[in-house]
């Protein structure tokens, strides 16, 4: 099995933080909405190359003003890039789907955290935005040692048991943050 490299775009954006949910590129993370074969505009066949690959970016914008707002969920977003993803439609197309999204489920855990230790520190903000650059760092580092463990044990969703339980653990972790959901 090829190894497969996911990439975090992580930015304080200005530029992609105007854009809004119309931007037929990104598919913000929701609840309801799971990605399907057509959010990956890149379609490969017969092990061209691994089965999937998904672009996912967590940007953010906050000011040293921010510090007086209450809720920090709209100012942290969690999204998919359909222009930098890929999907092979001649290989398992189902369990790629479902390891993408949980991939995607699983940043949003860690956007979610981010979205609270901003709450919770918002008078930080108050003497400058580096408090938020390092947190930033330090959440998605923190998701991308997680993400090579799961990707370990569960062959990058391939030990369907392992998969299944990564998704309840993932599940109850959204619920328990439900608080800070972007929704």
């Amino acid at each position: 099995m090829k190894i497969l490299i996911l990439i975090f775009l992580l930015q304080p954006s200005n530029l992609l933080f105007g854009q809004t949910s119309k931007n037929e590129n990104l598919v913000f993370w929701s609840s309801t909405r799971k990605l399907t074969t057509d959010d990956f505009v890149i379609k490969t066949k017969n092990g061209e190359t691994n089965p999937s690959f998904a672009q996912f970016s967590v940007d953010y914008q906050v000011s040293g003003f921010d510090f007086m707002t209450k809720n920090f969920n709209k100012k942290v977003r969690n999204y998919f890039i359909k222009s930098a993803s890929w999907i092979d439609t001649t290989s398992n197309v189902s369990n790629s789907l479902r390891y993408e999204q949980t991939l995607f489920d699983m940043c949003e855990i860690y956007t979610r955290q981010f979205r609270k230790a901003l709450k919770e520190n918002r008078k930080k903000i108050a003497s400058g935005t580096q408090f938020v650059d390092e947190l930033n760092q330090k959440v998605m580092t923190d998701f991308a040692n997680r993400r090579v463990v799961y990707n370990g044990e569960s062959n990058f969703g391939q030990i369907s048991e392992k998969q299944t339980e990564w998704e309840l653990q993932i599940q109850s972790e959204l619920n328990e943050l439900k608080e800070f959901a972007n929704e």
